[in-house]
């Protein structure tokens, strides 16, 4: 099976740990077509079919990017289902989370004996002017607060990294809780921790926190959050 058409560059895969893969690679919307589906043997959606080139080319280079991981973790090359909710569904030998910004796709999966849930989630940094207009939609006041002492191209950053930290935490909290939850219901407690504002189960109540980690990547940031299983690190 080729690993990549012209609309998509070949994949790139980090083995993070036994288990623990990541694979990342370019995708070009002006490129895609309806033909790339099939080529790369990644079944389009029904609700996809109208879609513009951009989203079809998100869709198409973080399954791609997800197969690969996969295949990395457990020597098969699967694909995640498409739930109701637009969600992943993922094999059940894996757990894992997609993303897609600035024209690159990626998957992060996880062998489930050792990891019970992951999220990962890329953005752009977000400009000044901007961050500062998204602020009180992202961030609780509290953070806001925290903000006080930087200059405006650290408080955008921060924005940004609270932003992106916080979609991670839901797509690794949704698929175990079955629950949303909005930017308001987490905080970042310092530069590598998160804890949640709301409760969403009996095991996920307001102060749970949990361990993030985050790099600078393709002119933005990529983070992301492993939900371990007991006696697991």
């Amino acid at each position: 099976m080729p690993e990549s058409v012209s609309s998509l560059d070949p994949i790139q895969l980090e083995h993070w740990q036994d288990g623990l893969c990541l694979a990342s690679g370019g995708y070009y919307p002006e490129r895609t077509r309806l033909e790339d589906f099939e080529h790369q043997a990644v079944p389009l959606p029904a609700s996809l079919r109208g879609a513009v080139e951009k989203r079809l080319a998100e869709y198409l280079a973080g399954r791609c990017c997800a197969r690969a991981a996969i295949e990395a973790v457990t020597h098969a090359p699967d694909l995640p289902g498409y739930g109701e909710d637009r969600a992943p569904v993922w094999p059940l030998a894996v757990c894992g989370a997609i993303t897609h910004a600035q024209g690159r796709a990626a998957a992060l999966v996880a062998d489930r004996r050792r990891w019970r849930g992951v999220g990962l989630d890329a953005e752009a940094w977000i400009a000044p002017q901007r961050a500062l207009k998204l602020r009180e939609q992202l961030l609780t006041e509290a953070e806001i607060e925290a903000l006080s002492d930087l200059d405006q191209e650290q408080q955008a950053r921060r924005v940004s990294l609270t932003f992106s930290v916080k979609e991670a935490l839901f797509k690794a909290l949704y698929p175990l809780t079955g629950q949303r939850f909005y930017f308001q219901d987490a905080a970042l407690l310092d530069d590598h921790r998160i804890v949640l504002r709301t409760t969403l189960s009996d095991e996920w109540r307001t102060g749970v926190a949990l361990d993030y980690q985050w790099r600078e990547q393709n002119g933005g940031v990529l983070s992301w959050i492993l939900v371990a299983r007991d006696g697991e690190e």
